[in-house]
């Protein structure tokens, strides 16, 4: 963030003689550029928090720093809404989209509201439709990403890495829909154009080595999916400023030897992701809660129910709290538990978890998901028999 201090200060200086009025700003040249220092300082410090995984820690310093620019520079200055940027990531990293949603779309709004910002919409619509499908509000983030990619297209972006962000987020848009085949040539373009122009150890390139493998996954291609995810997960190793995204990737191959067949050896990857998550964030974040969910359905493979149950309420919990009732990850949660309380013998408990997640379903993510699809086909099907012994699967590969 220090880079942005020079243009802070030029910014200061130009909007000088309007400013003065307001209360804190600095009366002199040396007590603005005490001011420009402190913000500097507070930057810098979230920023040494995060890498070194303290993101809770980080965010009362970044809700500083914009408090900080707005002290200086007003509400409605473009350089407000970097600001406001800075805040909404950090929050994203901790999983709570929704809280972060008002910030994306102030900063949006600043931008459209300078004609000096023209270079930062597309970035901007894209960060605001990545929120808005994490939320699984699915059709207005596919419209900001839509906007962003016109308007690099306009500007003669077309293969620049902020290209590849806004084409990611159309790609997560149409995965979260179950449009898996859809969304692949998004990913391998993006993944394309990140491999070029930021090298093949930039963490950008590990997140669409992911992408790419979730749509893969998604069709049933597994053996080429996780080529993809292991490429991912060594560049985060390597790179090994951001042991979430390294939690992550650790998790998604776990979950990819799942559906594999290969639980003995998936339910190891679990635990490891669980246990940096929990190093990063604390053992009862939302985040986390993906690591329970994952562990919870290796255990319901192979037929230990009851222990299964125990990591699903657990993620049901947290993504309740977290992201409120209405998410897609919180039905996935209420459909997990209800399938393991149903092969417990828990019939009527399991059913009303079942209906909780597919009203959710039909609410966020619409009729023809293949999740909501799922959850009908759960609610229809007879449930399995009670059981407490592990299935014997047969490795493969």
């Amino acid at each position: 963030m220090k880079p942005s201090l020079p243009f802070l200060a030029l910014a200061l200086v130009m909007s000088a003689p309007a400013a003065q009025a307001r209360d804190g700003y600095p009366a002199n040249e040396a007590e603005m550029n005490a001011a420009v220092a402190a913000l500097g300082e507070t930057m810098s410090r979230a920023d040494k928090l995060e890498t070194q995984g303290r993101i809770v820690e980080a965010e009362p310093l970044w809700h500083d720093a914009l408090a900080q620019r707005q002290r200086l520079l007003g509400d409605r200055d473009p350089l407000v809404a970097k600001g406001m940027d800075r805040l909404a990531r950090n929050i994203e990293m901790q999983g709570d989209y929704r809280r972060a949603e008002a910030l994306r779309r102030s900063a949006l709004a600043l931008r459209e509201a300078d004609a000096g910002s023209a270079a930062d919409l597309p970035d901007a619509c894209s960060a605001l439709g990545y929120n808005l499908t994490r939320q699984g509000k699915l059709h207005e983030g596919a419209a900001q990403s839509y906007r962003a990619l016109e308007l690099l297209r306009e500007a003669g972006k077309a293969e620049n890495p902020e290209a590849a962000k806004a084409l990611s987020v159309v790609g997560l848009t149409l995965d979260t829909q179950g449009k898996f085949a859809e969304a692949e040539p998004f990913y391998r373009r993006a993944l394309d154009i990140r491999r070029k122009a930021l090298g093949e150890d930039d963490l950008d390139t590990a997140t669409s080595y992911n992408n790419l493998a979730t749509a893969l996954s998604g069709q049933g291609r597994y053996e080429d999916a996780e080529d993809l995810l292991l490429n991912a997960m060594t560049i985060r190793e390597r790179n090994g400023t951001v042991p979430a995204l390294e939690a992550e990737s650790i998790s998604n191959v776990a979950i990819n030897l799942d559906r594999r067949k290969q639980h003995a050896k998936a339910a190891i990857l679990h635990r490891m992701a669980i246990n940096k998550w929990t190093q990063v964030f604390g053992a009862n974040h939302v985040l986390t809660a993906a690591g329970y969910n994952g562990l919870g359905m290796s255990y319901f493979l192979q037929g230990q129910y009851s222990f299964a149950a125990v990591e699903f309420d657990r993620a049901l919990e947290l993504r309740k709290a977290a992201l409120g009732r209405d998410n897609p990850e919180v039905a996935e949660s209420y459909g997990n538990l209800g399938m393991a309380e149903r092969a417990m013998g828990h019939e009527a408990a399991g059913m009303r978890l079942l209906r909780t997640a597919l009203e959710i379903d039909l609410r966020t993510i619409g009729p023809d998901h293949p999740d909501t699809k799922a959850v009908r086909a759960a609610i229809d099907s007879p449930a399995p028999e009670p059981s407490e012994q592990p299935m014997i699967v047969t490795q493969s590969g």
